[in-house]
């Protein structure tokens, strides 16, 4: 149970911030994903109101932080934001990253993984060679949460509330669409693919998925891989963290929100998609989509987290994913897969 049962779909992030604003003021938060009108502006805006230490918004392009930078500093003149050039679809840019932000003074209290790209249209490959979209939304991530972990478990360490550190992983309910594909997780292509990796058929139609023999790359088919994996690795996270040395970590879909992170979709399937889902589906402003993310940051009463509370919240209260999503035994298997793929092992 979250604090605040009467929050849900419309609530506002700017809401949420303001009434856990003691879990905010004089707290060290990094943000991935920054930039104009999407999902990590509106996040940072929302905690810029409550008086953080510091904020660290990451991007890939500059231009692009500073422009959300500096419309949080014409709002809140004295907000301590600093900007960190982050490409995570590149490993060597990680890594770059996660040296400059460790070279910094500050610990870090709370993590929102929120950056991610989707449906791209056809199989493209990262500088390393990987899916881009599994790249991205996954791997980049997985690696710089870990290379920036002692700065999490210094910031544990001195926190007088178990779980009040927090690394929340921004994932979708395009989960649902496909699990991971161990054994072709890079889309390679596959004469057989066991029945166990295939995708949801019915999720698939509804996004206008032509191919849906599993065999080959399909957009959203590899986009509900790599949200499968944001779960999965939350769930891991947890697992060796959580008992350990006291840091949480939850994953949640935002919602239905049209930003940036849709520049690969086709108009005539953007249009298709509006009319799909306008019948069960409340799409969001930018503000409101960020409340589940500050829900999952901040709310102290998931300070009381248990296994069995759940992992993954969905318009601000807990909600259930897929089972393979959550299953324990592909949350090591990925975990041990995205290790090899980076070339590093991680154990705390």
């Amino acid at each position: 149970m979250t604090s605040n049962a009467s929050y849900e779909t419309l609530t506002s992030a700017v809401t949420v911030a303001e009434d856990f604003r003691d879990q905010v003021k004089g707290r060290n938060i990094l943000i991935t994903g920054v930039g104009p009108s999407g999902l990590g502006e509106a996040t940072m805006l929302a905690l810029a109101a409550q008086s953080p230490n510091l904020i660290t918004v990451t991007g890939r392009s500059i231009a692009k932080v500073n422009e959300s930078i500096a419309k949080a500093k014409a709002a809140y003149p004295d907000v301590n934001i600093k900007p960190l050039v982050l490409d995570l679809s590149s490993l060597a840019s990680v890594r770059k990253a996660a040296d400059e932000f460790l070279a910094t003074p500050e610990n870090l209290d709370i993590l929102i993984n929120n950056a991610g790209v989707m449906n791209i249209a056809t199989r493209t490959l990262s500088v390393d060679g990987f899916e881009m979209q599994f790249a991205t939304n996954h791997i980049g991530h997985f690696l710089f949460t870990n290379l920036i972990m002692p700065k999490i478990l210094a910031a544990a360490a001195a926190s007088p509330a178990k779980g009040a550190v927090r690394i929340i992983n921004v994932s979708s309910d395009g989960h649902k669409a496909n699990p991971i594909r161990f054994s072709d997780w890079n889309w390679e292509g596959l004469d057989i693919v066991p029945e166990e990796e295939k995708g949801d058929v019915e999720s698939l139609k509804m996004v206008d998925t032509k191919d849906l023999s599993f065999k080959t790359y399909t957009p959203w088919a590899a986009y509900g891989q790599s949200k499968a994996a944001n779960v999965l690795f939350t769930v891991e996270l947890t697992r060796r963290l959580f008992e350990k040395h006291g840091v949480l970590s939850l994953t949640l879909h935002p919602g239905g929100i049209q930003t940036a992170l849709q520049r690969h979709v086709p108009d005539e399937l953007m249009h298709k998609w509006l009319v799909i889902y306008k019948d069960y589906v409340t799409w969001k402003n930018a503000d409101q989509g960020s409340s589940t993310t500050l829900v999952a940051a901040l709310d102290p009463k998931l300070n009381e987290w248990t296994e069995g509370t759940g992992y993954y919240l969905n318009n601000c209260q807990f909600d259930v994913p897929k089972e393979w999503a959550v299953d324990p035994e592909a949350a090591k298997k990925l975990w041990t897969l995205t290790e090899k793929i980076v070339g590093q092992q991680f154990d705390y």
